[in-house]
């Protein structure tokens, strides 16, 4: 219970922070939805091919080396969780954690309505849950900690309200538990999201 009332009081405090995020993320995953929604039809028939494709080798998916997957998606998200982490330490850098928010959001929106736009709204959507939805429990959280922190910082350090090497300090033991989250997100991608996928093949 104290630790529920911590994170509450943490995010009522950031409230206006967490909203500007969440409302970056959205744009981000509205304009993804835009772009697909306006690719001409050659592009559409390139997603539909490699979306299918996907599908298609899911039929052997039994024999994909998982540690191969899992070490390339714990690599890509911990650049990425180091990407915001710096722009984050830097006066000028934190304002483009925006962009890297808006660059998430983007890349949900248009990976969701490439899904349903190629398998159709039942299989895309059974694709998508099962494929997207369990790791991004962990890790769109893990980046809006990090990137509210980052935001803080800077704020902080421009109205001269923090002990920097003590704001630092802070920000990169958000960092940390932000890396921790997202390595997490990387195994329930691969080791659950994947079976899970490959048990509703047929569905797909």
């Amino acid at each position: 219970m104290r630790g529920k009332s911590v994170l509450y009081n943490y995010l009522l405090s950031n409230k206006k922070n967490f909203f500007i995020i969440l409302i970056v993320f959205f744009v981000g995953m509205l304009l993804g939805i835009f772009v697909i929604n306006h690719t001409n039809e050659n592009g559409l028939l390139e997603i539909n091919s490699y979306i299918n494709s996907i599908r298609e080798n899911l039929q052997s998916a039994e024999n994909v080396n998982m540690l191969d997957c899992l070490l390339k998606s714990i690599k890509q998200n911990v650049i990425f969780v180091l990407i915001i982490w710096f722009l984050g330490c830097t006066i000028i850098g934190s304002i483009f954690v925006y962009f890297c928010i808006l660059y998430k959001g983007f890349s949900l929106g248009y990976t969701i309505s490439a899904i349903i736009i190629s398998l159709g709204a039942k299989s895309g959507s059974i694709f998508v849950f099962s494929s997207l939805l369990i790791q991004n429990i962990l890790f769109i959280p893990a980046i809006f900690i990090l990137a509210e922190s980052g935001i803080k910082l800077y704020i902080r350090i421009t109205k001269n309200l923090i002990n920097v090497k003590q704001e630092l300090l802070r920000h990169t033991v958000i960092m940390l538990i932000s890396m921790a989250l997202v390595v997490i997100s990387s195994i329930l991608e691969v080791y659950l999201s994947t079976n899970i996928l490959i048990f509703l093949k047929k569905f797909v």
